[in-house]
């Protein structure tokens, strides 16, 4: 299963045990004489699954980063908004980053350093790019399947600055 069907089957969960918790409070006040509207059964359950969806997507970059091994580092977040999520508008939710694991730097071979770099995405799968680093030379290109790319300049890349230490 996707996380995407996770998420709408936590949302469920969450609504079904507002629906019993709100359910067994009104018949408590019912049995001291206390009779409450009975809309607020259904705006309780839609509060508590509105809520926990908002929680939900809050949370996510720091559960996902805080598993994450120490050899990891991100580079840089992205967020944004839409149609279906408007509260994301008003305060932005991380949704996507990337990271490169300094565990899995292939040791440096002829002033070069390899490394992937990955692309996290909330409900997408984790994609990843594979760079050559040369730091001496400030300058990187992406690698395919033992092809590499045109170098290109260093500098100002996030990558290359968190492996060679330097904005190039």
């Amino acid at each position: 299963m996707s996380g995407m069907a996770w998420d709408i089957i936590g949302m469920f969960a969450v609504g079904v045990g507002v629906a019993a918790l709100a359910f067994a409070g009104m018949h408590a006040l019912r049995k001291l004489g206390l009779e409450l509207p009975r809309w607020i059964l259904p705006a309780a359950v839609g509060l508590g699954m509105l809520s926990f969806t908002i929680w939900n997507e809050y949370s996510w970059y720091g559960r996902v980063t805080g598993q994450l091994p120490d050899t990891v580092e991100v580079l840089e977040t992205g967020s944004g908004g839409k149609a279906w999520r408007p509260w994301a508008f008003v305060v932005p939710v991380v949704n996507r980053f990337a990271a490169i694991d300094r565990a899995g730097l292939s040791g440096e071979t002829e002033g070069l350093r390899r490394g992937q770099v990955l692309f996290v995405e909330r409900w997408q799968p984790t994609r990843y790019v594979t760079l050559d680093f040369d730091c001496a030379g400030a300058r990187l290109r992406a690698v395919a399947e033992d092809r590499a790319s045109d170098w290109r300049p260093g500098t100002g890349d996030p990558a290359f600055a968190a492996i060679c230490g330097k904005e190039g």
